[in-house]
């Protein structure tokens, strides 16, 4: 009897071990999400300061719970690497295979395929992986009207509106180079 108890001690400590080390990779992850959104909003200087223990965060997270999120932290690392400058650590390929690995991982998860079409397409200038990526995003799951929306119909919706004003504002992210940024001293719209 006293060797099942310590058994089942064991197997008890060993599930609490594995909820806390699950909700501390968790911790990391939100804090550097969190981190990654601020940081986006105080302009690139403070993104770059602080790049590395971004980085180091998310590649933590993607080796300890890969599929957090819906392949959250791959979709992060995929986001930062393209929105870099490349003397500041940016490289596509990198983007492109972090994304690549999300959508492996979470192919239905419908932020993955709005970072890639938003972070990537626009920045390669690559309309029809754009168009081919925000059409899975609409593809996704609708939204329920119901007043008790889940948080994955929820992360939906949220997917699609975004995905209807990034193809709204298409022709600007597209077009020539005088429709995204006005050429100084030229003719302005």
């Amino acid at each position: 009897m006293a060797a099942d108890a310590s058994a089942e001690d064991a197997a008890d400590a060993s599930t609490a071990d594995a909820g806390a080390q699950s909700a501390a990779v968790e911790a990391v992850y939100l804090q550097a999400v969190c981190t990654a959104a601020w940081l986006r909003t105080q302009g690139f200087t403070p993104l770059i300061e602080r790049r590395g223990e971004l980085f180091q965060a998310f590649s933590r997270v993607a080796q300890a719970d890969p599929d957090l999120d819906g392949a959250g932290a791959e979709r992060e690392l995929g986001a930062l690497f393209a929105e870099l400058p490349a003397n500041a650590g940016g490289d596509l390929q990198k983007a492109r295979s972090h994304l690549d690995a999300a959508i492996a991982r979470a192919p239905d998860e419908p932020r993955n395929h709005l970072v890639y079409a938003r972070a990537v397409a626009v920045k390669t200038q690559d309309r029809a992986l754009f168009e081919r990526e925000l059409a899975k995003v609409s593809a996704s799951a609708p939204v329920s009207a119901d007043a008790q929306v889940s948080a994955d119909a929820q992360v939906s919706g949220d997917a699609q509106r975004e995905a209807r004003a990034l193809l709204d504002r298409e022709d600007d992210l597209f077009g020539p180079a005088q429709a995204a940024q006005p050429t100084p001293g030229g003719p302005q719209r």
